[in-house]
C-alpha cells in the first residue's frame, strides 16, 4: 500500500473517524484504525464493537493494499508534523508515515484480525433533512439517561410514520420529544451517544439528506451519507409510554423572554450547587421570580416579567434541567404550562409547535 493526501483532508477523516475508536480496548486491534486503499480512494474505519464508522476519501493510490494501524499514534504524528502532504506507505511490518521532513514508522495489526463488519443488509429506512437531523439530536439526546439502570431509557426513540419522524427521548425526570419530515418507515431504540457521533460526523459530509436504515434483523441501524457510514447496535426493549406523562390541560401559565429566563436561571443556580441544583420558581399575575437559597452559601433572586394566565404558584425545578430545554430553543419567548404542584411541566418554543420538554418538579421542604 502506498499514498498521498492532503494532510488537512487526512486529519479531518481521522478525527471523525476516532470516535468510534476505543481509549482502553480488550482486543489491541480495536485500537487501530482499518485503513483499505484502492483506485483513487481511501477508506479509514474504526470500531469499539458497539459501533463503527467508516468513511471514504479520495486520494492518490500508488499501491492499493490494507493495514491497521494505532489510531492515536498516527493522529498524534500526523497533527504535530509540519507539512502539507502526507505520504502513507507499507514497509514490512510498519506503516512508513512522512510529513514533510519528518517520518514514523509505526508496527501495523494484520487487518485480518480487525473486526469484520459484515454486510449490512437495509429492510426499513428513512430519509431526513441533514440540517433537521443534526438539531434534533441537540435538542433531544440531551435528555437520555447516562446510566443503564434502564437500557432503554439510554437511548433515543425514532419512530417514523412515512410522513413524519418523531425523536423522544427521557430519563424519568425530564423528557423531549420532536418531530420532523422524513421520508419512509422506522421504528427503533438508538443509543444516544451513537447519535451524538453521528450527528458530529455526519456535519462535516456536504450532503443535503443522511439516510437511516434499520437492518433486517432489527437489531442495527446505520446512518449513512456519500462517503461516511456510521453502524450501531439497536437496543432492545419496549419504550415507555411517554405520551401518558405529557400533560393535556393546565392551571397556570406563563409566557417569558428566553433570554432573560435563561439568564436568571443561570444567575440564581450559582447559590443551588450544594442542594441539587435545585431552584424556586414564583408564579405571579405579572412576574417570575427565580430564587435559591443555601445555608452555608446564601441565598439569590431574581424577577422578570411574563404574561401569566392561571393560578399563582410556587414550584421547584433542577436548573441544569430547565437550562438544558431553553437553550435547545430558538423563539423568542418560552412558555412554561403547569398542572399542579406535583405534576410535569411542559416547555416549548413560542414558534416551535415540533418541539417540546417535559420536566418533573423536585419537592422541597419549606
Amino acid at each position: 500500500m502506498q499514498l498521498t493526501t492532503l494532510r488537512e483532508n487526512f486529519l479531518k477523516v481521522m478525527g471523525l473517524v476516532a470516535q468510534a475508536v476505543s481509549p482502553r480496548p480488550n482486543l489491541p486491534v480495536l485500537a487501530n484504525f482499518l485503513l483499505e486503499a484502492d483506485a483513487g480512494h481511501l477508506t479509514l474505519t474504526g470500531t469499539n464493537l458497539e459501533t463503527t464508522i467508516k468513511h471514504r476519501m479520495a486520494v492518490k493510490v500508488s499501491n492499493g493494499g490494507k493495514t491497521t494501524v494505532s489510531a492515536r499514534l498516527l493522529q498524534d504524528f500526523c497533527q504535530s508534523a509540519a507539512g502539507d502532504n502526507i505520504e502513507l506507505k507499507m514497509e514490512k511490518d510498519n506503516l512508513l508515515v512522512e510529513v514533510g521532513n519528518a517520518v514514523a514508522k509505526i508496527p501495523v495489526i494484520s487487518p485480518q484480525e480487525f473486526p469484520s463488519v459484515g454486510q449490512f443488509d437495509p429492510e426499513d429506512s428513512i430519509s431526513i433533512d441533514k440540517k433537521d437531523f443534526i438539531e434534533s439530536m441537540a435538542q433531544t439526546a440531551m435528555c437520555a439517561a447516562p446510566e443503564e439502570g434502564r437500557p432503554v431509557l439510554t437511548g433515543v426513540l425514532l419512530n417514523s410514520d412515512g410522513k413524519t419522524a418523531t425523536l423522544v427521548a427521557t430519563d424519568g425526570y425530564r423528557l423531549a420529544k420532536k418531530e420532523l419530515k422524513a421520508k419512509g418507515t422506522v421504528n427503533a431504540i438508538i443509543p444516544s451517544r451513537a447519535l451524538r457521533e453521528g450527528a458530529k460526523a455526519i456535519s462535516e459530509q456536504a450532503d443535503e439528506e443522511v439516510k437511516i436504515s434499520i437492518n433486517k434483523d432489527k437489531n442495527q441501524l446505520q446512518l449513512e451519507t456519500k462517503n461516511l457510514s456510521l453502524l450501531t447496535r439497536l437496543i432492545d426493549g419496549a419504550y415507555p409510554n411517554y405520551e401518558q406523562i405529557i400533560p393535556a390541560s393546565f392551571v397556570s401559565e406563563i409566557t417569558v423572554n428566553t433570554k432573560e429566563f435563561a439568564d436568571a436561571i443561570k444567575l440564581t443556580a450559582l447559590f443551588a450547587r450544594d442542594v441539587g441544583n435545585v431552584v424556586r420558581l414564583d408564579f405571579s399575575s405579572k412576574n417570575v421570580t427565580v430564587s435559591a437559597r443555601t445555608t452555608q452559601v446564601g441565598e439569590a433572586q431574581t424577577t422578570i416579567a411574563t404574561k401569566h394566565k392561571g393560578d399563582k404558584m410556587q414550584i421547584a425545578f433542577n436548573s441544569r434541567f430547565l437550562s438544558d430545554c431553553l437553550s435547545a430553543l430558538s423563539s423568542r419567548e418560552t412558555s412554561i404550562s403547569l398542572s399542579g404542584l406535583t405534576s410535569a411541566a411542559l416547555i416549548k418554543g413560542a414558534n416551535e409547535k415540533d418541539l417540546i420538554y417535559i420536566v418533573m418538579p423536585v419537592r422541597t421542604q419549606g
